[in-house]
């Protein structure tokens, strides 16, 4: 990795896919900095209900923020995300600790390892995820590259389409199943998150536990009939 653009610089090269890396952290970031933080909230919502606020409104002011120099803040957003895209994290200290524990201090990559990272992060996890994390992490890609990332970035982004889910619970027992079934994803997603997570990030491991218990709770409280 190499010396960091200041996080102002870092949100800019992301603009295509800012409002959806807030829409990933907005939960956190407003229960977290936002409702903690009531000097913040007179600066930019004073006029605004904070259950009212828009994506685009709430984004806006953390880069407005941002932009004047409050380096802090960007790296709780980065953190945030990371958080989220902990496997991710792993695959990248995993492999970059091979060509020096120190992984922070390396300033350029071989040309295969570098191709070995790019390659199969594209693959694992998809360009888009893969663009921001390098971005928000100053991974030492080239700049051919990084140009290459984005536009396979951009790529994704024009193929997305909102994905709806609807189920049809045929019975109690389906219901059961299905609930099952996710907290099994939600529980292996979440282990493979807290093995990612290095040491800055391991207070919030406890959040995530806290989900998985509330999920327990919730299909153990489910009414037979539902």
């Amino acid at each position: 990795m190499i010396k960091e653009d200041p996080y102002q610089i870092k949100f800019d090269k992301l603009g295509p896919w800012i409002i959806d890396l807030f829409l990933a952290i907005k939960k956190e970031l407003r229960n977290e900095h936002l409702l903690k933080n009531p000097a913040f909230i007179q600066k930019y919502f004073s006029k605004r209900a904070l259950d009212k606020l828009t994506i685009e409104e709430f984004s806006s002011a953390y880069l407005k923020e941002i932009a004047e120099g409050d380096e802090e803040l960007g790296e709780k957003i980065a953190a945030r995300w990371v958080l989220k895209n902990a496997e991710l994290y792993q695959f990248f200290v995993s492999e970059l600790s091979k060509i020096n524990p120190q992984y922070d201090e390396i300033d350029c990559l071989p040309a295969e390892a570098s191709a070995f990272l790019f390659n199969t992060s594209i693959s694992r996890f998809g360009a888009t995820a893969t663009y921001i994390f390098c971005i928000l992490n100053a991974v030492v890609f080239t700049e051919e590259q990084f140009h290459k990332l984005r536009d396979l970035a951009l790529i994704e982004k024009s193929q997305a389409k909102p994905q709806e889910e609807k189920h049809a619970f045929e019975s109690v027992e389906s219901v059961k199943e299905h609930y099952e079934r996710e907290m099994r994803k939600l529980t292996e997603k979440y282990e493979k998150r807290m093995q990612g997570i290095e040491r800055k990030y391991v207070q919030d491991v406890d959040g995530l536990r806290k989900q998985i218990a509330q999920l327990h709770k919730r299909i153990g409280e489910r009414p037979v009939g539902v």
